[in-house]
């Protein structure tokens, strides 16, 4: 997924193969003001779900690192306990200065979870403010 978020060349190509494969998996979006609660409602989610049997894909979009260029990685601090689960696939992505709450390759990392079977993906939004508007077109 490195390969996605980083749009190293040919990786167009290889989602393309995987279209195929998808539309199966439910999505959802999560987002919110900094600090409402986002990431210890996905948490929950993933816990709930997995309850139930189902598989998780989370796209954890992150503000973008000034040192790395990278997502913080907080989110997926806070979800750690799940990291164990072989159910739960949990990626963070860095905005990398996109505005709208959301990763220039979200949609495509949604694409490769829903190929690789994942029954539920969540996708939380980085939490700027009240302009993640294009979390509805994910």
């Amino acid at each position: 997924m490195r390969d996605i978020d980083d749009e190293v060349e040919g990786t167009v190509e290889e989602l393309k193969l995987l279209y195929p494969r998808t539309g199966n998996a439910y999505v959802i979006g999560i987002t919110g003001p900094p600090g409402v609660g986002k990431s210890t409602l996905v948490d929950r989610m993933i816990e709930l779900l997995r309850k139930e049997g189902k598989t998780v894909g989370v796209v954890a979009v992150d503000p973008t690192s000034p040192f790395s260029g990278g997502a913080i990685l907080g989110d997926r601090i806070r979800m750690q306990r799940h990291s164990t689960d072989d159910g739960v696939f949990i990626r963070s992505l860095a905005t990398r200065g996109q505005l709208g709450g959301l990763s220039r390759s979200t949609h495509d990392v949604v694409k490769v979870l829903d190929a690789m079977g994942k029954d539920v993906i969540i996708i939380e939004t980085v939490g700027v403010g009240q302009d993640e508007v294009e979390i509805a077109r994910a």
